[in-house]
């Protein structure tokens, strides 16, 4: 049975982590990106499913999300910026220089 291919239709804010244009949605396909779309943009093949994000943010996979969701909160203050990492962050080894690329990476296939 073909992957389903679902719309993430023109969602309120989408992080793509480069100058893509994706306000107007993703294209997702067996838990694969295959289309980013620019506002006002629609799939080039038809999707079976689709889903109002228009109320929704979307962001890349969460890795280590309870390590990384809270220093997004507390390294992005001005003040500890260029502090040095906790203890348990400078253990984390899958996270340091030289870590595998992230699998939320966009990839066009």
């Amino acid at each position: 049975m073909p992957a389903t291919r679902i719309w993430l239709k023109n969602p309120l804010a989408i992080f793509t982590a480069n100058t893509l244009d994706a306000r107007g949605g993703l294209v997702l396909e067996g838990g694969i990106i295959r289309e980013v779309l620019g506002l006002g943009q629609t799939p080039a093949t038809p999707c079976q499913q689709t889903f109002d994000a228009r109320e929704h943010v979307v962001l890349p996979g969460l890795i280590n999300t309870h390590h990384h969701f809270y220093q997004t909160l507390t390294r992005a203050w001005a003040p500890v910026v260029n502090q040095p990492l906790f203890p348990g962050s400078r253990r984390c080894t899958r996270c340091g220089p030289g870590s595998p690329r992230p699998s939320w990476s966009w990839r066009p296939r």
